[in-house]
């Protein structure tokens, strides 16, 4: 860990602040922001009556992420995070605002360019956001605190996808679009003035920044390259959070498809079941915040992992249910529980890396893991859209996916386990 991080005396009252401030503002954007890409769906799919709707977000997020995966990793390692916290803020409200004045000006399948482009520049001021706030959890709380800032972030945000959706189409059907776009503008507004307040405890040695202004923009992502190469445990962490995600997306991609166009069950097995996934984030999110500090990672890392591939496994068979009460209440018991896997699996990797990697290569770190991640899930959505297409007994795929995941990382364990002993890797 970096020696800079011992200068700074954090104490847990002073985290604990911060933790609610923290909390609010992500509560409150992630909600709105949850509200708001649900009606840009619903706004989209009746003026262009396409499926990609729905998914514009999936694969623009994606590729800006690959675009900006140097330029953010540096400029986070680079600069004070504060600064970069509240300019990219200020970047999206301002953004914001334009696409309220100007997304009127378009009609049908045209309004795809302004939201093409919205949606272009807020997954950039996000990614800034996103990965400022993951590198400068030293500076907000100390040690004991990181793991229940994550927990309880995590909770918001599953507590957003809960009730955003309800409360979108609801409001959807009685004011349109627009409103979306103001309270969005309102609750970025509130949420800048909250992060303003927040106190980042910043290092007394910043000899690190000033010999990192001195290099050039590659130097920068070839040092933080080979921190990741030579890092073991970085590495094992991105090779297994990419194959995760492909195999995953299997979910994403067939369940909704097997449901409405195998089965013909329409839409309630498919709301009951990403609501037991929301509720699973939450409860996942809340659980790891009350397992003992002194819990190993047999119980937040290796058990998780083990337990998310057999409820892959057993999800594929759900379907051959034929009934639409059974499927919801076996299939959203199996969701509840993988999905609360997956988050305590999630926040324990975040805060494994938030405690173990440099705190001056933190950000490129971050960056690097996020991107890499999500730059699998494009590949995912056309593999696994192809195969559902061509397989009539799509519970086959999930069987056939959990059983390759769980031989590969099987095969793998033995690394992992070696890994995890022979390391001073903090839990």
């Amino acid at each position: 860990m970096d020696e800079n991080i011992a200068n700074v005396n954090i104490t847990n009252h002073q985290s604990n602040i911060q933790i609610v401030k923290d909390v609010t503002s992500n509560l409150i954007g992630s909600f709105t922001g949850g509200m708001l890409s649900f009606a840009m769906g619903l706004m989209l799919l009746s003026a262009t009556h396409s499926a990609i709707s729905f998914g514009l977000s999936m694969i623009i997020t994606p590729v800006m992420g690959l675009l900006f995966m140097i330029p953010i990793g540096n400029i986070v390692d680079t600069y004070h995070h504060k600064n970069i916290i509240v300019i990219s803020m200020i970047i999206r409200i301002i953004t914001m605002i334009t696409f309220y004045f100007t997304i009127n000006m378009f009609v049908g399948e045209y309004k795809l360019i302004p939201v093409a482009i919205f949606l272009s520049i807020d997954s950039i001021s996000t990614n800034f956001n996103s990965t400022s706030v993951d590198a400068s959890v030293h500076e907000l709380v100390n040690d004991n605190s990181i793991e229940k800032l994550t927990s309880l972030v995590q909770s918001s945000m599953a507590i957003s996808s809960i009730f955003a959706p309800m409360l979108g189409a609801a409001l959807y059907s009685l004011f349109g679009f627009n409103l979306f776009i103001i309270i969005e503008i309102a609750s970025s507004i509130v949420s800048l003035l909250i992060t303003i307040s927040m106190h980042f405890h910043y290092f007394s040695d910043l000899s690190s920044l000033d010999d990192m202004n001195k290099n050039s923009s590659m130097d920068k992502f070839k040092s933080g390259f080979e921190y990741v190469r030579n890092f073991k445990f970085i590495r094992y962490i991105i090779i297994i959070g990419v194959v995760f995600n492909f195999f995953f997306t299997a979910i994403t991609i067939g369940m909704p498809y097997i449901i409405q166009v195998q089965l013909h069950m329409g839409k309630l097995p498919i709301s009951v079941l990403d609501s037991s996934a929301s509720l699973g984030m939450l409860i996942g999110g809340l659980i790891i915040n009350i397992i003992p500090k002194s819990t190993g990672y047999n119980i937040k890392l290796i058990f998780p992992i083990i337990g998310t591939i057999l409820s892959l496994i057993l999800f594929g068979f759900i379907f051959s249910i034929h009934s639409i009460i059974g499927i919801s209440i076996v299939g959203g018991i199996i969701m509840f529980v993988l999905m609360s896997l997956i988050t305590i699996m999630n926040i324990s990797v975040q805060v494994m890396l938030q405690k173990n990697v440099q705190n001056k290569m933190l950000g490129r770190v971050m960056s690097m893991t996020i991107t890499f991640n999500m730059s699998i899930m494009p590949l995912g959505t056309l593999f696994y859209s192809f195969i559902f297409n061509k397989v009539s007994n799509g519970g086959l795929i999930f069987i056939v996916s959990g059983l390759l995941l769980l031989v590969y990382i099987l095969c793998l364990m033995p690394s992992i386990l070696r890994m995890l002993k022979s390391s001073r890797i903090k839990i």
